[in-house]
C-alpha cells in the first residue's frame, strides 16, 4: 500500500510555502546581491578580458634595435697618490 499524507499536512505544507513566498518577495533584492557577488567570486572579471595583443596573432615580430653608445673617460682631479686625503 502506498503510504498517504493526511490533509492537514497538504494544509500546513501549503500554508508553508505561501510564507515563504511572501518572505521571498522581501529578500529578492539581497538574493540577487549575494548571488552577483558569488558570480563574480566564482567567475572573476579578469578572466573575461581578453588580451589586447598577442604576439602569435601578429604574424611578424618587431626587432630590437639598440643603438651603441659611445662611452668617454671624464678627466678628475683626484689628485696624485701621494698625497693624503682631503676630508677624514
Amino acid at each position: 500500500m502506498k503510504k498517504r499524507f493526511s490533509i492537514a499536512t497538504y494544509v500546513v505544507l501549503g500554508l508553508a510555502l505561501i510564507g515563504i513566498a511572501s518572505k521571498a518577495l522581501q529578500l529578492i533584492i539581497p538574493i540577487i546581491v549575494f548571488g552577483a557577488i558569488f558570480f563574480l567570486y566564482k567567475y572573476p572579471p579578469s578572466r573575461w578580458r581578453k588580451p589586447a595583443f598577442s604576439t602569435k596573432s601578429s604574424g611578424r615580430t618587431k626587432e630590437k634595435r639598440t643603438r651603441n653608445a659611445s662611452f668617454r673617460v671624464i678627466d678628475g682631479n683626484k689628485g696624485s697618490p701621494e698625497e693624503p686625503p682631503k676630508y677624514h
